[in-house]
């Protein structure tokens, strides 16, 4: 079959920007012909290639597809994305952003008559159907006698039609006014938001090199990770010639452009001028206020849609913050493909299938709104997976519900059989969605399990954390709907919509035999409020700041059953007596007027409760740790200061146990007081100082 790959092998031979449309082909048949067929295609351009999968041939650089984030930024001509048993879709959405312009993006599957078979799910039935309707896709099967390839046109002249080094007018533009605010020292932040591949991360570099040239001492680069802005330093090496270079930093006339990771931006003292930010949205927007507020200029780039997910909900959270914090802010949107051509096959193809083109209603296609005329409904999955405007709003309003909305939400969304979608429609349109999560059910000995620390299900949020972290040893038998994420279009916020959604899934599910109900969020003053409005208790505070949010998890429940009232009622129980000692604590950096929310038992009894001495003999002979059994631990270590005053006493059993309880130290503070190796010795040291304090 070698001579039907001359059309495929000229198209590489090419150079990109010959035709900078991205070509798609799929190869459907078993993989050793996959493999062949490969080996024969890519024949002298392994270098740049790039694999993803798991069988990779060792010719080709390869990761697998749960490290294919970690490619973000970087480019390949050719990327071969390995499907044949699972497609996964956030790996695919992050992976077709590495190939340039003119480049190709190659789908393995297996043959075409087996695909009815493999993919029986509705997100299958998508892919299979998007495939078969997207005439710019070109599929090669094993049994084709001939193959005749024409690749994707795109435009032949170059888009680099203004003056280097700059690739459109969109971002000339950008640049221009990142200078105009250091120039007229007005240094009002500048935000940038763009789709993939329109040239902003090299904006940032571009811009960063001039101000650098121009006398800026200072500059910060920050991003989720040092690869996200790769690019940026690439453009600034080639626009500073000479410069002293090593990873992550640049020196050039004894001034510095230098990466720094968004904590060490809000934890350490740095001098900076500028920050410039990539990729702000999969930053929480907690961290980048404070950015914002310590630093004198700042400058944000956002993806609005792709890998990230977050841009649209983004841009509503930030936007506020902005406005209320710097109301003199610019926003600059890049729109003209700089890495492949306008129109681009691949990206065309990605954001169909993935609804990353999804958005929301206007507000000028629902009118206002007379309540007698909501429609509430619970949806089926047939029923979104056979509307595709239908499907296209919910996702839309989901994604700007959360930091964090992938592509594989989308392919959950509509293939797990767990999960239920309850939606608010007016005018034909969806105005409220909240996607519902049904856990628990475990037995009796599996849910013992859980609670000891021995066993952790995949899933299951809110039954394993009823269970474990609040110490409700059977909680996990009971079934539950979790509330996973729940939208009101921002136009129509404030008004009693998402209240009137959360009575309908309150009521369906107890219907339904659901035991309780619950949620979990970032926390803050709003949400908390609201959710207590449709009365839930709070059963639960994460110990740490969630990456997406920047906040402390809250837990909430409301049970809807006998069962599910004892559940909450211990969980309730625990969480008040443990909510003092968390607050000094491991809690202690919670804004005060969060924890002002909360009635605070601060009495000083160091007699142990019932359930105090459940957690105690839990720590002792389970996986439980301290922070959970934090109520008991503190009252027996206090009760017992006589014997640890003792000179009989070991030492290092003291020491641990009162820089811990008296002291309130963290466990990696600890570990250097001790001279021990890590924050884990100091917990193993702290039972066993306990174990030896029982007996």
């Amino acid at each position: 079959m070698s001579h039907n790959f001359s059309q495929i092998r000229k198209l590489l031979s090419q150079k990109s920007d010959a035709s900078r449309h991205r070509s798609v082909l799929i190869f459907a048949g078993d993989s050793g012909w996959q493999v062949a067929c490969m080996e024969e295609i890519l024949s002298g351009h392994e270098a740049s290639s790039l694999w993803v999968g798991e069988q990779a041939p060792e010719i080709f650089p390869s990761i697998s597809v749960k490290k294919a984030h970690s490619w973000l930024g970087r480019e390949k001509q050719v990327v071969v994305f390995d499907a044949n048993t699972h497609f996964n879709t956030d790996a695919f959405a992050a992976v077709t952003g590495i190939v340039v312009g003119g480049g190709l993006f190659i789908l393995l599957m297996p043959a075409t008559e087996r695909w009815d078979n493999i993919y029986l799910s509705y997100f299958g039935q998508r892919l299979v159907q998007s495939i078969n309707s997207t005439a710019e896709l070109f599929v090669v099967r094993q049994t084709d006698k001939q193959i005749n390839f024409s690749p994707a046109e795109g435009k032949k002249t170059s888009p680099h039609s203004c003056v280097k080094p700059f690739f459109t007018f969109e971002q000339q533009h950008v640049v221009e006014v990142i200078e105009a605010e250091v120039r007229n020292k007005s240094f009002n932040p500048v935000v940038i938001n763009s789709d993939r591949g329109r040239g902003k991360s090299a904006a940032l570099g571009i811009a960063a090199a001039r101000l650098v040239n121009s006398g800026t001492n200072h500059i910060a680069i920050t991003a989720p990770r040092f690869r996200s802005a790769e690019i940026i330093f690439k453009h600034i090496e080639l626009l500073l010639p000479g410069a002293e270079i090593a990873q992550g930093k640049v020196i050039y006339k004894n001034r510095i452009i230098q990466f720094y990771s968004p904590d060490q931006l809000i934890s350490a003292d740095i001098k900076v001028d500028i920050v410039f930010t990539d990729e702000a949205a999969a930053i929480p927007v907690p961290v980048l206020t404070t950015i914002l507020n310590k630093y004198q200029y700042c400058v944000f780039a956002s993806t609005v849609h792709g890998y990230e997910g977050t841009g649209r909900g983004f841009a509503l959270r930030f936007n506020t913050v902005l406005t209320e914090k710097a109301p003199g802010w610019k926003k600059c949107r890049m729109q003209t493909p700089v890495r492949w051509a306008e129109n681009d096959p691949l990206e065309k193809w990605m954001f169909s299938l993935l609804c990353l083109d999804a958005e929301i209603v206007s507000p000028y296609s629902i009118g206002i709104i007379e309540d007698n005329k909501l429609e509430i409904l619970c949806l089926s999955q047939f029923q979104i997976a056979q509307d595709e405007t239908l499907l296209k709003e919910v996702f839309a309003l989901l994604v700007l519900a959360h930091y964090r909305t992938q592509p594989s939400d989308l392919q959950r969304m509509l293939d797990d059989e767990q999960i239920s979608l309850y939606i608010v429609k007016y005018n034909q349109h969806v105005l409220s969605v909240a996607l519902v999560s049904h856990e628990g059910g475990f037995s009796d000995s599996l849910s013992t399990q859980v609670y000891r620390g021995e066993r952790r299900p995949h899933g299951h949020l809110l039954a394993q954390a009823l269970t474990y972290h609040c110490g409700v040893e059977h909680a996990a038998t009971l079934n539950y709907a979790r509330i996973m994420r729940i939208a009101v279009h921002p136009e129509y916020q404030q008004q009693g919509i998402g209240t009137k959604l959360i009575n309908f899934v309150i009521n369906n599910e107890k219907v339904n035999g659901c035991d309780a109900i619950g949620t979990s969020f970032g926390m803050n003053e709003s949400l908390l409020h609201f959710w207590k409005k449709s009365h839930f208790n709070v059963v639960r505070i994460g110990f740490k700041r969630e990456q997406t949010s920047g906040e402390h998890a809250a837990i909430m429940i409301l049970p809807l059953s006998p069962q599910g009232e004892n559940v909450k009622q211990e969980a309730c129980s625990r969480f008040a007596g443990q909510l003092s000692y968390w607050f000094d604590d491991v809690l202690k950096d919670i804004p005060t007027a969060i924890k002002n929310k909360f009635i605070i038992d601060n009495s000083v009894s160091h007699i142990l409760t019932q359930l105090d001495k459940e957690d105690l003999y839990s720590f002792i002979h389970y996986s439980r740790n301290y922070e959970l059994c934090i109520s008991a631990l503190n009252k027996f270590v206090m009760s017992k200061q006589d014997e640890i005053m003792l000179d009989s006493f070991p030492d290092n059993f003291r020491k641990v146990l009162n820089l811990k309880v008296i002291n309130k130290a963290d466990w990696k503070d600890i570990g250097k007081e001790i001279a021990l190796i890590g924050q884990d010795e100091a917990r193993k040291l702290f039972q066993k100082a306990i174990i030896y304090l029982s007996i």
